[in-house]
């Protein structure tokens, strides 16, 4: 390979204009050498050549794999180097970039127990804080050569994209079913390919057959595999459903997130991979918080975290931005993965949904209009309580309570209302009659308002207690 003008020592990097540092073995021992000048005087023998990374991208391949997917998808490179058992491992672009390490995700590492560096496929170095081990340096005993060396050029192109695209293609090539599930592996590819990026149909087609056939495991009917990125997009266009990220997921027994975050290594931001955080608040009855983005979306109810529609109604009116679309079985599995790192929270008593409710009834029984007489309720329209001082109870209408509630836009089951009412105010249905007239009211002793107004701690502690106590954790709503 063409090695003229190839820098190999000290002097010969710094006259072509690079900076240099030097080191023991990969260590640069300079103090504060990000900062320095340094000279070829500054060097010991023996020393090895660091090649300070500003301005410059070093892409370092640790994996065999990656080596297949090089031709196909990264453009002309005027300097390339490594050592004996990798001669290909470094490229080197007058590019400045950020650093960027690939690695399959740590719920798939054994299936990388094949390879020396396992789950690290290779790097983007870059940055003034950087610097790579350049040729004629030894490393254990292994000497570090040029393989190709015209000039350190440019990048025509996307360099990210590129890189990405064989990092992506190397870790699924590894990560290649046997034989059964093949066909379904390769169509979800092309299938998330074809929803998340805008590449025509024919380039996802020679993409997916590119991995199957140079899959780690091999797989002799790859030519099969052609086609699939053309039927996902006519899927797409005829708005029929398709296999994608959960799919990927499902068979190689992972999450979702896991496969968002390699498909992110090409610029794809999964629907899936939105949604990156749950938390339970434990009142009754829950709540949720959904962090979407960066944002943290409350959710009042179970009911409404299960139905995607109302979570996408939710994300336009705190996000003001249109939803992704997710499937209903998609939504189901991306709650799943929330579910597996949940973080659930009590809530105090006087934050909670039972001691919101509680608050408004005792100011309902104490403070609202007063009847003194039961005929008031049978003419009230104001939402009246009799204080019935014989039985020592209030009295009235469970609607005119309900519409306190509504006023105050608290939302409620009426089954889990009437429950605490019940359980905990010990209050129940009664009817009461005056002048042949029968009126379906409630009733509540007045010592259950007594105790609550009087902040008895032990009575709200024991009520928090009992119903978080019937709720059961370990299950979560699907």
């Amino acid at each position: 390979m063409f090695k003229n003008n190839a820098p190999t020592t000290p002097q010969q990097w710094i006259d072509q204009g690079h900076d240099i540092t030097p080191c023991r073995e990969k260590k640069a021992y300079t103090k504060d050498w990000p900062k320095k000048n340094l000279t070829a005087k500054d060097f010991k023998p023996n020393d090895n050549i660091g090649l300070k990374l500003k301005d410059i991208a070093d892409f370092d391949i640790d994996n065999p794999i990656a080596q297949k997917f090089i031709k196909k998808y990264l453009k002309s490179c005027g300097a390339i180097y490594g050592r004996k058992h990798n001669p290909e491992s470094h490229y080197l672009f007058k590019e400045s970039s950020k650093f960027k390490e690939f690695n399959i995700p740590k719920t798939l590492e054994h299936l990388c127990k094949d390879f020396s560096h396992g789950a690290h496929l290779g790097e983007i170095r870059s940055g003034e804080n950087r610097y790579s081990i350049a040729p004629n340096s030894i490393i254990e005993g292994d000497k570090v050569e040029w393989n190709k060396y015209a000039k350190i050029n440019s990048y025509n192109g996307d360099l990210k994209l590129d890189i990405g695209k064989i990092m992506l293609s190397t870790a699924l090539a590894i990560l290649y079913p046997a034989k059964g599930t093949r066909d379904i592996y390769t169509t979800a590819i092309a299938g998330a390919l074809a929803n998340n990026t805008d590449w025509t149909g024919s380039y996802i087609d020679t993409f997916v057959l590119n991995i199957a056939e140079n899959a780690y495991t091999p797989d002799e009917n790859y030519m099969q595999k052609n086609g699939k990125g053309t039927n996902a997009k006519n899927a797409i266009k005829t708005k029929k459903s398709i296999l994608g990220m959960p799919t990927l997921a499902e068979k190689l027994i992972c999450s979702v997130p896991d496969i968002a975050e390699m498909f992110s290594w090409i610029g794809i931001q999964n629907e899936g991979g939105l949604f990156t955080a749950l938390k339970c608040y434990n009142t009754i009855p829950k709540y949720w918080e959904l962090k979407y983005k960066d944002k943290w979306i409350r959710i009042m109810s179970t009911k409404e975290l299960m139905s995607y529609a109302s979570v996408s109604v939710l994300i336009e009116e705190n996000c003001f931005e249109t939803a992704p679309f997710i499937s209903p079985k998609e939504w189901k599995e991306i709650r799943q993965d929330l579910y597996q790192n949940v973080q659930h929270i009590d809530v105090p008593f006087e934050q909670s949904f039972f001691g919101v409710i509680a608050g408004h009834l005792d100011d309902f029984c104490r403070s609202r209009f007063i009847a003194k007489e039961k005929s008031n309720l049978f003419e009230s329209y104001a939402g009246e309580v009799w204080h019935d001082n014989d039985e020592k109870r209030y009295v009235f209408k469970l609607e005119h309570f309900t519409d306190r509630l509504r006023s105050a836009r608290l939302s409620f089951e009426q089954r889990q209302l009437t429950a605490m009412l019940t359980e905990y105010f010990k209050a129940k249905p009664v009817k009461i009659h005056y002048k042949s007239k029968e009126l379906r009211c409630w009733e509540i002793p007045y010592s259950s308002i007594t105790k609550f107004e009087n902040g008895d701690l032990e009575f709200r502690h024991q009520v928090q207690k009992e119903r978080l106590s019937k709720i059961k954790y370990n299950s979560p709503p699907y």
